[in-house]
């Protein structure tokens, strides 16, 4: 049950409110340090991988449309995320999700937005 109660939380974080952040096992605020990719950014130097997301490959025309959109979703000197962390990794990255200071999701976004899909 556990295991579902996480596969809500990471698939669907847009439409949970604030249980993201509350349910998250680590809360991560600070700058975006680095894009990697439309999926993956660094937040005050900790890679954080979408768990909601799944975008093309940065290589293709379709990834470098995605990634550039994270960035510029992203920019801004002051701009400060939170991320909620759910305790897993993937490589280097942990997995979780990041919200804008208005509180939008930004992989909500990316999906709403048609530049990746909702990973399954």
């Amino acid at each position: 049950m556990l295991t579902m109660g996480f596969f809500a939380i990471e698939r669907f974080p847009e439409y949970l409110g604030p249980l993201p952040g509350l349910t998250a096992l680590q809360t991560i605020k600070g700058p975006v340090t680095h894009v990697r990719d439309a999926d993956t950014i660094e937040v005050a130097g900790t890679p954080i991988r979408f768990g909601s997301l799944d975008c093309a490959e940065r290589d293709t025309r379709e990834g470098q449309a995605a990634t550039a959109r994270m960035r510029e979703l992203v920019s801004g000197r002051t701009l400060t995320l939170t991320c909620a962390l759910n305790g897993r990794s993937s490589h280097d990255r942990k997995i979780g999700s990041c919200r804008l200071p208005d509180g939008q999701d930004l992989a909500a976004i990316m999906i709403r937005e048609g530049h990746c899909v909702r990973f399954w």
